[in-house]
């Protein structure tokens, strides 16, 4: 393998984005409190040689299919698509054949902007990906463009876990979120979608901010089958997907996305996974938005399934951007 670089991006503000090589992984952002200081709100290792393995999928670009698939089976009109299913009989994130494990190469980068890229020969096609990180003021964006040489199915999305406390070891049950969406997706026993249903007057209810911490102390089975929050929700008409504040260190962030869905993820069971040098984050620690298409939708039929042609790239764009209170 090549050697793995870590990409530091600033810009006037002194906005700071750390980047690996390794799987696109967003080892830091450095975002600033209402104390003026900053502060990293995303979980990291403290050895990159944890990330080789990373079975959290801390911080990497996911693909070329996100979430879980349905023994690890894609079929729709002539596509046909057989993941590996070595971590999991459904094909968790594309398991082993996964991007985030991919040492991806450096198209191009500046002080404020870095393009990562990889070739991949799979499905009897060729896929080209491109992965662009920008940072403007005190907001990173990522742009997603994959090209094919022939019909193929592609959902990509970055999994970092966010705390906006700035302190890795306390939970994020006490930050207030906001989601503009109109459906979740209830899950079955093994977590694949099964029903959307209209998120008004649920307990995954997000139309104004709450408390994390409300709705993991729900008794409902949809929470408790999770052991938290898990779940897709289909975003509504406005770009700006989600909300989340942490009223003590006063940062706010706002995720924008292009893509359909967003799956929330409060970090179940994150205390579950001990990385090779040892480390560990508690239960509840980080929380994940993963901006992407909705989980096994090839088998599911709940919404549209859009494929990539030679002729239609897949070209996406999620953006984070931070501010503070008052």
């Amino acid at each position: 393998m090549r050697e793995i670089e870590l990409i530091t991006l600033e810009n006037e503000t002194g906005f700071i984005v750390q980047i690996l090589t390794l799987g696109g992984i967003i080892h830091k952002i450095m975002a600033k409190d209402k104390h003026n200081s900053r502060k990293n709100i995303v979980l990291n290792y403290d050895h990159i040689d944890d990330y080789k393995k990373n079975d959290l999928f801390l911080g990497c670009i996911v693909g070329p299919i996100a979430g879980r698939t349905e023994n690890g089976l894609i079929e729709t009109g002539n596509i046909s698509m057989q993941l590996d299913t070595s971590c999991h009989r459904n094909s968790l994130h594309s398991c082993s054949d996964g991007l985030h494990l991919i040492n991806w190469n450096i198209k191009s980068q500046s002080t404020s902007k870095l393009v990562l890229s990889h070739q991949s020969k799979a499905f009897n096609c060729i896929i080209d990906y491109e992965i662009t990180y920008r940072v403007t003021g005190e907001t990173l964006s990522i742009d997603y463009y994959a090209k094919a040489s022939s019909p193929i199915y592609l959902s990509l999305t970055n999994h970092s876990y966010f705390n906006l406390t700035g302190n890795p070891e306390n939970q994020i049950v006490h930050q207030r979120l906001k989601l503009n969406c109109t459906h979740y997706a209830k899950l079955d026993e093994d977590n694949l979608p099964v029903e959307l249903v209209p998120i008004a007057n649920t307990a995954l209810d997000f139309a104004d901010f709450k408390s994390i911490k409300h709705v993991l102390d729900d008794s409902s089975a949809d929470i408790a089958m999770t052991s938290g929050i898990d779940h897709p929700f289909k975003r509504d008409a406005s770009n700006t997907v989600a909300e989340l504040m942490d009223l003590d260190s006063g940062i706010v962030m706002k995720v924008k996305t292009t893509q359909p869905y967003v799956v929330v993820y409060t970090g179940n069971f994150l205390a579950s996974i001990t990385s090779p040098s040892g480390k560990t984050f508690g239960k509840h620690t980080g929380i994940c938005f993963e901006t992407q298409d909705l989980p096994n939708v090839a088998f599911n039929k709940l919404d549209i399934i859009k494929t990539v042609t030679p002729e239609i790239p897949y070209k996406h764009f999620t953006s984070f951007a931070f501010s503070t209170l008052g």
